[in-house]
C-alpha cells in the first residue's frame, strides 16, 4: 500500500471542514490521486479529522524554522490544538551559527579591491644557472630554458634582477679535457661549447636590461671551468656595460641582499659538511646582514640534484638541480635519474614569491 503525504491528509480535511461532504472530497480530489475505494477512504478521513497537524508556528516554537539539528526537541498540544509549551535541547555551537548567519545579513557593502600596478611592486629576480656544463649541454639542449626564461624577465618590470655565471658554465677548462683542478674528464668542442654560451647569455642580458632597472652579474667559482667561466663574464662586462659587475675570484661564497631578503649561494664543491653546516658558515661569515634579514636561504649547487632543507631557525638552504643531460660522471654515482630542471627565484622585498622551473 502507498504511503500517503501528509499535505493530501491536510488537504482532504481542509475541504471536509469546508463543507463538503465525503463523496465530493473523494470524487473531486482524492481519487485522483490514490487508488483506494470509498469505503476505504471515507473510515480514512474519520482517523485524519481527528487528528492536529503542526504548522509554521508549531515547527517555528519547536526551533524546527532554522536549518540545524534540534536536541530532544519537545512541542506540548493541548486538548484543542494549542500549544502549552516546549522543552529545547540543542548543542551550544547551534547559537553561535543562528548569530553568524544574523550577523552575515548585517555585513557592510564591500568595494572590489584594485588589482595592484605590477610596476609599482618592488620585484627582484635571481637567476642562478649553476651547473649548466656547456660542451656536455649544446644551445639545442637549453633553447626551452632560454624561451621561458626570457618570458619570465617579460613578465614583469623588475626591480632588479640578479645573474649568477659560473659554478661549472662549461664543461671543462682547456682543450685536451681537463677540470680546473686538473681531471681528465673527456675532451669537448671548447669553441662551440663558448660560443653557446655566450649566445645563451647574451639573450638573457638584453632581456634584462629591457625589463629592469638594475642588472647584477656575479661571478660564482666552480671546480670543472674556474678560469673559462670567468672570462665569459669579462665578455659581458665589454658588451654590456649598463650592468653591474661583482668577478671576485677570492670569495667562495657570496651574498645578495635586497630589502628583506638573504640569499647566500656558493658552488659547493669544497664545502664538504652537510647543508647545515653550510649555513652556518653563510651567518658567521655575513652576522649583520643575515640578522637584519627577514627572508634567509641559501643556494648550493655541484651534485646535480634538487635537495632542501626545512626551516633552519628561520633559515631555507636549497641544492639546485640542473637540466644537463647525464655525462659518465653523472652515471658513474648515479645521478641519471635526477630532476632535470634549473630553478628561477622570484622575491619582492620581503617574501619568496615563487619558484620558476625551467
Amino acid at each position: 500500500m502507498d504511503i500517503i503525504p501528509i499535505e493530501v491528509k491536510k488537504k482532504c480535511v481542509d475541504m471536509a471542514n469546508s463543507g463538503k461532504t465525503t463523496r465530493e472530497v473523494y470524487t473531486e480530489y482524492y481519487s485522483k490521486h490514490h487508488d483506494l475505494s470509498f469505503e476505504s477512504f471515507k473510515r480514512q478521513l474519520k482517523r485524519w479529522k481527528k487528528k492536529v497537524y503542526a504548522d509554521n508556528k508549531i515547527l517555528e516554537t519547536g526551533n524546527l524554522g532554522y536549518k540545524f539539528t534540534p536536541y530532544a526537541t519537545t512541542v506540548q498540544i493541548g486538548k484543542y490544538g494549542k500549544i502549552t509549551q516546549s522543552w529545547i535541547k540543542s548543542k551550544a555551537e547551534d547559537s553561535l551559527y543562528i548569530e553568524l548567519i544574523e550577523n552575515i545579513k548585517n555585513l557592510p557593502s564591500f568595494e572590489p579591491i584594485p588589482k595592484r600596478d605590477k610596476q609599482a611592486v618592488d620585484r627582484m629576480l635571481e637567476i642562478p644557472f649553476d651547473d649548466m656544463h656547456w660542451g656536455v649541454a649544446t644551445f639545442e639542449d637549453y633553447l626551452d630554458t632560454l624561451q621561458d626564461t626570457l618570458e619570465i624577465i617579460e613578465s614583469h618590470q623588475y626591480k632588479e634582477i640578479n645573474i649568477i655565471i659560473g659554478a661549472d658554465l662549461l664543461h671543462t677548462e682547456d682543450f685536451k679535457g681537463h677540470t680546473s683542478n686538473g681531471t681528465y674528464i673527456g675532451e669537448i668542442d671548447i669553441v662551440k661549447a663558448y660560443n653557446d654560451a655566450l649566445r645563451f647569455y647574451f639573450a638573457i642580458m638584453e632581456k634584462a636590461l629591457e625589463c629592469s632597472e638594475r642588472v647584477r652579474v656575479i661571478y660564482s667559482l666552480g671546480n670543472h671551468s674556474a678560469t673559462l667561466s670567468w672570462t665569459i663574464v669579462q665578455v659581458l662586462k665589454v658588451k654590456f656595460p649598463q650592468a653591474e659587475y661583482d668577478d671576485s675570484i677570492d670569495d667562495l661564497r657570496k651574498v645578495i641582499t635586497f630589502g628583506n631578503i638573504f640569499i647566500g649561494f656558493t658552488h659547493g664543491d669544497t664545502i664538504k659538511s652537510n647543508l647545515r653546516d653550510i649555513k652556518d658558515l653563510f651567518v658567521e661569515e655575513n652576522t649583520m646582514a643575515y640578522a637584519k634579514a627577514k627572508i634567509k636561504e641559501i643556494h648550493v649547487s655541484h651534485l646535480h640534484l634538487q635537495k632542501e632543507t626545512g626551516d633552519i631557525n628561520g633559515c631555507v638552504v636549497r641544492r639546485l638541480s640542473t637540466k644537463v643531460p647525464a655525462d659518465k660522471w653523472s652515471k658513474k654515482h648515479g645521478f641519471t635519474s635526477a630532476v632535470k630542471r634549473f630553478m628561477l627565484f622570484e622575491y619582492s622585498s620581503d617574501k619568496l614569491l615563487s619558484i620558476h622551473y625551467v
